[in-house]
């Protein structure tokens, strides 16, 4: 920084490089070439043009010592002091990553992103009281505001999902229950209705001899029927069946005729009818051609007209003319056209080889005209076998309808007495079989009324429930509000700080502010929930207040957590919850083993939870792509850039970190991508534990059946909530009057 050069910093084949690559500009701006003064053209270049920006953090003693050994970090520099965001920039930052956040109003957004800029300060002013009154440094930077507001979103949005399916769930299953009931009363109709077929069918019993007698001859009368059509059917398929063998023989040679003439019309092209139009006088031969082409296209009997201009004229629209070939039906030639075009057809000149030798495109009108003749002829031999065969198969077809109908005239009467004498023979039995139907129906019905009128209180309680669940609804703004502040900043602080942050001034500042907040809320209660905190307790966590709210927000941080944690209560409680996780797979670090870089490689990359124990003072520079999240999206995967090489990320990963130092000093950089949570024991939290210590002892008997009892509450509650899930999901499902009764009995 002082001189601008560091003497040896390259070696001399790398300097003589570099010195030959300005030879140039140095020439130019007249420096002699010589080393020395090639050297020094370069060193003031690079005094002239490099520019360099060095970042230090004012916090702890690394900027000072550096300074006081590296005077030109002060003296050839100009400081530039970079403070932290104040109020104003903290309020407009905060409302605008909260546009995207649905509230009922504008002026809620912005008392939201103020309370959030006074969290910021007050955390702020508080660790510096913190810091005089206990002698911990705690931070807070922007980033750690960013965090908050991002949090913030994301526990509100999640917050919301799960009430909103709540009440979704609850009014579901009311609506249907309220359907039920009126698909119920419409059941009660139709069993009168029921009760009244039940006697019908009785009477109808009686009746099913004499039609089944009926039945039986009119099927003997149709089978008779039904031979004789079959009979003709056959007869009128055979005369059908030679006459159209004998029309497609006759047909297989006028097939090759129309096929040589519309090849003939495919392979002309607009060029070819150019070419032939073009000449000024046709060659030999091509105006008969062109005289069979103008009596069968333009229909110009006349022969004076047949002429080589006409021709020429008749052939000026290159593209109709070629589809008018094609389109050209040579079925509908009259005879007058045969006898026209019968000499000129049999003249030898029409030929293609012959005419292919004057004209390409004459060659193929020829071949068009000769085989559209040829074609002609055999149609009009066929044509009376055509009309034979078309009156055979209408012949034959209505023999066939004939039959068929009779055929199904003879089916329906047989099935007719197949089911007669089927219910013949179960009259007996169909009439029992009513009559416990009946029987079976009033005591459905009578399911079913247990059903509504077991439900009602149930539809009672949901219905006040939806209320209340609205009602919470409205206030997740402020109760998430002071649960996210709560996480991101709190756990660095001890139980009296805490409880100035978030009681004394948080929360009176909601109030002022008119954000919708639950009365008494308490922001562990929003964190987490009995049975939680009887897991936490189980795996090994102190059951007092602190702990409490420490393994809370252990559980519900976004950056990774790091423990103060002096009496080692938050490492054995982490340890112990991790290994009990269901698959998962913890790995133990220190920061002293000697391969702990390539151990975390491996579980960043396999989505391992990853305990970085007995961390000391400084942290390990290597760290700060993890700590940070440092990671980016290649394709599908994420990736991560670690110990200098590109590893893949897995999104699984979970990192905490554990110190055993009782009051650590971190940087900034450290507190705003962790979670500082300080588990250091209190005197009322060791009180705490020490009464549920002697309880444990002197009345195990009390512990234990307070255990269990806590036990069977969690797992009625739970037993509680799935057997509503389950009742809720059947009304959810479309409840049919012909249904309800099955459920019912399901219920039962």
């Amino acid at each position: 920084m002082s001189n601008g050069y560091i003497p040896d910093l390259f070696p001399q084949d790398e300097l003589d490089g570099l010195v030959s690559s300005c030879r140039n500009l140095a020439k130019q701006a007249g420096i002699p070439d010589t080393p020395t003064h090639m050297l020094k053209f370069f060193i003031d270049r690079v005094r002239a043009l490099l520019h360099v920006v060095l970042c230090f953090s004012p916090v702890g003693d690394t900027f000072r010592i550096r300074a006081r050994r590296f005077p030109g970090l002060i003296n050839c520099t100009t400081a530039d002091r970079f403070f932290g965001w104040p109020e104003d920039a903290l309020q407009s930052v905060g409302k605008k990553f909260l546009e995207e956040v649905e509230l009922e109003t504008e002026e809620l957004r912005t008392n939201i992103a103020n309370h959030m800029a006074l969290i910021h300060l007050s955390v702020k002013e508080k660790s510096d009281q913190y810091r005089k009154q206990t002698k911990r440094n705690n931070y807070v930077t922007p980033k750690s505001f960013l965090e908050l507001v991002d949090f913030y979103k994301t526990l509100l949005e999640k917050k919301r999902k799960k009430v909103e399916s709540l009440v979704d769930r609850l009014d579901t299953g009311l609506a249907t229950l309220s359907k039920t009931e009126k698909d119920v009363a419409e059941l009660q109709v139709d069993l009168t209705h029921t009760m009244a077929q039940v006697a019908e069918k009785v009477k109808a019993t009686d009746a099913l001899m004499i039609t089944m007698a009926a039945s039986r001859q009119e099927a003997g009368v149709q089978q008779g029927i039904a031979e004789i059509e079959k009979g003709k059917a056959t007869i009128a398929a055979a005369g059908a069946a030679k006459i159209e063998l004998e029309a497609e023989s006759e047909l297989a040679e006028a097939k090759p005729a129309m096929d040589a003439a519309a090849a003939a019309v495919d392979v002309l092209n607009a060029a070819a009818i150019t070419e032939l139009k073009g000449f000024s006088k046709p060659p030999n031969g091509v105006d008969k051609v062109m005289a069979c082409v103008q009596m069968m296209y333009a229909g110009e009997m006349n022969k004076k007209k047949h002429t080589w201009p006409n021709a020429q004229k008749l052939m000026k629209n290159v593209g109709g003319f070629l589809q008018g070939l094609k389109d050209y039906n040579p079925e509908n030639m009259d005879e007058t056209l045969i006898k026209r075009l019968q000499p000129i057809v049999d003249d030898p000149v029409m030929e293609y080889s012959v005419m292919l030798g004057k004209s390409f495109a004459a060659a193929n009108l020829a071949s068009w005209a000769v085989n559209c003749y040829k074609y002609n002829r055999i149609y009009v031999k066929v044509k009376p076998l055509m009309d034979s065969l078309n009156a055979a198969r209408a012949t034959k077809l209505a023999a066939e309808t004939s039959l068929a109908n009779a055929l199904a005239t003879v089916a329906k009467v047989e099935a007719e007495l197949a089911e007669l004498a089927e219910g013949y023979k179960n009259a007996i039995n169909e009439k029992r079989e009513v009559e416990e139907q009946a029987e079976r129906c009033n005591a459905k019905l009578g399911l079913a009324h247990r059903l509504i009128g077991g439900l009602a209180s149930e539809g009672k309680r949901w219905g006040m429930e939806i209320k209340v669940l609205r009602f919470n609804l409205s206030l997740l703004v402020g109760n998430v509000l002071i649960s996210s502040a709560f996480v991101s900043y709190i756990g660095a602080f001890n139980a009296e700080y805490r409880n100035q942050l978030w009681k004394d001034t948080w929360l009176v500042d909601i109030v002022e502010r008119g954000i919708p907040i639950q009365d008494g809320v308490d922001p562990l209660g929003e964190l987490t929930n009995e049975s939680e905190n009887a897991k936490m307790y189980s795996n090994g966590l102190p059951a007092d207040r602190i702990s409490t709210e420490n393994g809370s927000i252990i559980s519900q941080c976004k950056r990774w957590p790091l423990l103060i944690d002096p009496q080692l209560q938050g490492i054995k409680w982490l340890r112990k919850r991790e290994e009990n996780r269901e698959g998962g797979t913890m790995l133990v670090l220190q920061m002293s083993m000697s391969n702990w870089p390539r151990q975390l490689e491996g579980a960043i990359q396999n989505g391992y939870t990853v305990i970085i124990e007995n961390l000391g003072q400084e942290v390990d520079a290597t760290l700060d792509p993890v700590l940070g999240r440092a990671i980016y999206r290649k394709g599908r995967a994420y990736y991560l850039k670690f110990g200098g090489e590109e590893i893949e990320f897995d999104m699984s990963f979970q990192l905490y970190l554990q110190t055993k130092l009782a009051n650590p000093h971190y940087k900034p950089e450290i507190a705003a991508c962790c979670t500082l949570v300080n588990f250091t024991s209190t005197e009322e939290g060791l009180e705490d534990q020490l009464l549920a210590r002697v309880v444990n002892v002197e009345r195990a008997d009390l512990e234990a059946q307070k255990q269990e009892l806590q036990d069977a509450f969690n797992r009625y509650k739970i037993e509680l909530f799935n057997l509503e899930e389950e009742l809720l999901t059947r009304l959810g499902k479309k409840v049919t009057r012909r249904n309800i009764v099955d459920c019912s009995c399901n219920y039962r």
